[in-house]
């Protein structure tokens, strides 16, 4: 059912729900069976009710509050309400509808409430009941985060320390980074147990089971973007206030104790302590990142003085890596990477022990960074990997031949800015999850990104890739084109071209991406390479410089994978690294502009496309007059031909697109057969679109003028020749997923695609 014909009998569901919903009863979660649950297998993949499990996830501005004010009567709250439980159906059916088949949900709900009360907890449990009866799955990020302050104190029974830590955090107010203290402070961290007690536990009475136990909930994740080690080394810590940062120092101490036994140990690995330190004393907290002054080591008054008087006059009273040796350095990066996973596995464990579902389903320790080697170690350490990248649509040089717009086929595969943060950090038995991903708007050459994703999630065998970002749509259900708007483009220092709401051309694409990976349409690279690396890359201090992780041979890391694939593991049990397996240097020596990781996907650089061949999908995304003017997938026995792009009348920046024939195209099976078996099929076939009067770097500032509605469509005609499509019942289907059109492909398999209707994907079935 489609979202125009459902609103009606959402409205009228929604208005009854205010006066006394039908609720489910209280379930027992033990009569679950646990192949409801999603699970990571031992090979590293999610499996629930006997099948692999893949998710493209939305993630965004969802669901929409009633918007209570004061002086509502009870019948306006009671409309509010209906209204927020429609837009709630039609957003789960804009998302199935779009291909997602997960939500990455920020909202939690902690509260106790009436169902039907309209709180902000009745409402996001009445949206994870649609979307589980939907057969969408939820993902719930940054469970652990919460704001601790002053009043939780009472949250470790410890009262000779109660007002000291109270004058801190009261002291500690305006610093930003105060609560990366949590990781060894342990009011702080019983905060977080608290808040993942409340989430996790919370009753949803719209679905009759806790968070905790609710097979919907596929995905945990204790922190987003966290990113607490990075800090850590380049010194953030000296700004805490003196409870916090002596608390640190004191484990410090303690680590180096533990680890050496006894100062004599400990200078054999050193070679030297400064004047002043000693291991039954104060021992610096260094080196960092960057050079760092004394007085901000850790170093007690004593030791401090004396090493004072030892250093020339004149001399810099600064110590960087280069005034110590390698060792102190890894010893630094090992207390640090130790602190953060005693404090993880802490949550994790607290989190596992609260249901079924949070015991079975896979948990992440925390979202990226993706190329800091302690930061991966920290994700292998968990249930699952979790890394994102974002790229440009608009070219930072002349380098690129279509300055200044940006198209990633006419070089070597990559969805980095500099290094990467995406592609290579797949764990041998583990799932990976992408956790956000988009193309930045203004973006000439978008509609082949949402391909170039699922091209990298089928290499690599991902298990979850997640879109951001869906912004809020507010009205709905009160406007019969609610997605009819301007294309958010960044305009200013917020970066709003990451949303894609109202996007058809990319949306076209992910509808097509979506259902390649979901349902492993194309086949991963057969034998990926795998580099290893040890202790001695885990723990060098030269990786506390941004793009150091690795040395040398993790440049290499980024081309491999799309010719061979790549898989990581960090193993500080052995010392040195190892590559087993074929790899593509980074500096291009050897590196092939044909790029074929299996026989289904093909990049070809020197044209500038990317292709899949494969039973179940024939796609295409690039400059197909490139090409010849009639694509061949072989695989699925389907041509596409006579492509002509049709430019509409002003659109900004179309030069190119009609003669180069820029293209996304996909005929694909939505019910996981081949296309000769498939008895449901889509297709679309797109290219690009910007609003009107959009112009770069137009304004006073040189910033880009967005420009309005409409948005002009360059729109494609071409025509899809496939014995599976033979007989098969056909319908056009606009932005809005409204019918434009209908008809039977004849027996000669020949579906024509118009160009003078507005297109957004072709349904077919059989």
């Amino acid at each position: 059912m489609h979202l125009s014909s459902t609103l009606a009998l959402i409205c009228t569901a929604a208005l009854g729900a205010t006066a006394g919903e039908a609720l489910p009863p209280k379930q027992d979660p033990a009569a679950i069976p646990e192949s409801a649950y999603v699970r990571a297998t031992p090979e590293g993949q999610l499996t629930a009710n006997g099948q692999r499990q893949r998710f493209w996830a939305v993630i965004g501005g969802y669901p929409n509050m009633p918007g209570f004010a004061d002086t509502d009567t009870p019948e306006q709250r009671a409309a509010k309400l209906a209204r927020s439980r429609a837009d709630s159906a039609a957003l789960v059916q804009r998302f199935t509808d779009l291909g997602f088949n997960m939500g990455r949900m920020w909202h939690y709900s902690e509260a106790e409430y009436v169902p039907g009360d309209g709180s902000a907890s009745d409402v996001v449990d009445h949206f994870v009941a649609l979307a589980k009866q939907a057969g969408m799955r939820l993902w719930i990020p940054g469970v652990s985060h919460v704001n601790v302050t002053a009043a939780d104190v009472g949250g470790v029974d410890e009262p000779a320390t109660a007002p000291a830590w109270t004058a801190a955090m009261e002291e500690g107010k305006g610093f930003g980074l105060l609560w990366f203290a949590r990781v060894w402070d342990p009011r702080m961290e019983a905060a977080q147990h608290r808040a993942i007690t409340r989430r996790v536990g919370h009753f949803n009475h719209h679905t009759g089971l806790r968070w905790a136990d609710d097979p919907v909930f596929a995905i945990w994740e204790l922190t987003n973007e966290e990113w607490w080690f990075g800090k850590m080394r380049d010194g953030a810590w000296r700004g805490l206030p003196p409870y916090f940062k002596n608390a640190l120092l004191a484990k410090w101490q303690s680590f180096l104790k533990a680890k050496y036994s006894s100062q004599d140990k400990l200078l054999a690995r050193w070679g030297f302590l400064f004047p002043g330190e000693a291991l039954d004393g104060a021992i610096g907290l260094l080196p960092m990142a960057n050079a760092q002054k004394l007085d901000d080591a850790g170093m007690d008054p004593t030791a401090k003085k004396a090493l004072e008087a030892a250093l020339a006059a004149g001399a810099s009273a600064d110590v960087g890596r280069d005034q110590v040796v390698r060792a102190r350095g890894e010893d630094v990066a090992e207390f640090f990477l130790s602190l953060q996973l005693a404090h993880k596995k802490r949550l994790g464990d607290h989190l596992k022990s609260l249901g079924r579902s949070a015991t079975l389903s896979p948990l992440t320790y925390d979202a990226g960074i993706g190329y800091e080697i302690q930061s991966q170690f920290l994700h292998q350490q968990a249930d699952a990997v979790s890394h994102d990248a974002y790229i440009n649509g608009t070219a930072r040089s002349v380098v690129n031949q279509r300055f200044p717009w940006l198209t990633g086929l006419e070089e070597a595969p990559r969805i980095a800015h500099d290094v990467p943060w995406l592609e290579h950090n797949k764990t041998p038995g583990k799932p990976y999850f992408c956790y956000e991903t988009q193309i930045q708007q203004p973006a000439k050459y978008r509609a082949e990104f949402p391909l170039r994703l699922a091209a990298l999630y089928a290499i690599q065998d991902w298990d979850a890739a997640c879109w951001h970002y869906w912004g809020g749509v507010g009205d709905i259900t009160t406007n019969p084109r609610p997605f009819d708007k301007a294309l958010d483009v960044t305009v200013g220092g917020h970066p709003q071209g990451y949303h894609y709401t109202f996007d058809e051309v990319q949306n076209a694409m992910m509808r097509a991406g979506g259902y390649l990976v979901r349902q492993s349409l194309v086949k991963p690279a057969p034998t990926p390479t795998t580099f290893i690396y040890g202790r001695r890359s885990l723990y060098d201090p030269a990786s506390f410089d941004y793009g150091r992780s690795y040395g040398p041979m993790g440049q290499h890391m980024l081309p491999t994978t799309y010719q061979h694939g790549v898989r990581i593991l960090i193993d500080p049990k052995r010392e040195d690294d190892e590559v087993k397996g074929p790899y593509i240097r980074l500096d291009g020596e050897g590196s092939p502009a044909v790029i074929k990781p299996n026989e289904q996907i093909t990049f070809d650089t020197l044209r500038g496309g990317l292709t899949f061949n494969a039973p179940g999908v024939a796609a295409f995304t690039g400059f197909q007059a490139h090409f010849g003017d009639t694509l061949d997938f072989s695989a699925s026995g389907t041509v596409l031909k006579g492509v002509q792009v049709v430019v509409p009348p002003g659109m900004p920046y179309a030069d190119g697109l009609a003669e180069e024939r820029y293209i996304g195209f996909a005929l694909y099976s939505t019910d996981g057969k081949p296309l000769a078996e498939s008895k449901a099929m889509s297709c679309s076939l797109v290219c690009s679109s910007f609003n009107t009067g959009f112009k770069l770097g137009q304004d006073n500032d040189g910033k880009p003028i967005a420009g309005t509605l409409p948005v002009l469509v360059a729109r494609v005609a071409g025509t899809v020749v496939s014995k599976a499509l033979a007989g098969a019942a056909y319908t056009l289907r606009d932005w809005h997923n409204q019918p434009i059109g209908k008809g039977t492909v004849g027996a000669d398999g020949a579906l024509a695609i118009p160009a003078d209707k507005p297109v957004w994907v072709v349904e077919l079935t059989r």
